[in-house]
């Protein structure tokens, strides 16, 4: 199994870095990868400029997927129908 990076930047004295430790949640918005500590600041899937905070549920082709969106995209209806 490959090892990921967490991708979140954070400020050292040396300026700003990638976080480098060992990551396990995949964030789509960011196409990176997050660890455990940095796992609540995911971006909105729809607007990428907030952190989400809801998960929301719809089925597309008859398969379950869900979305983390912000508060301001979350009662937007972009996807289908939701479950």
């Amino acid at each position: 199994m490959a090892s990921h990076s967490c991708v979140v930047r954070i400020t050292s004295r040396f300026g700003p870095t990638c976080c480098g430790r060992h990551a396990t949640i995949y964030d789509r918005a960011r196409k990176g990868w997050l660890c455990p500590e940095h796992h609540r600041e995911r971006l909105c899937e729809f607007c990428q400029a907030e952190r989400a905070w809801v998960r929301v549920c719809y089925r597309l082709h008859e398969v379950l997927c869900e979305a983390w969106l912000c508060g301001d995209c979350a009662p937007v209806q972009s996807h289908p129908p939701l479950i």
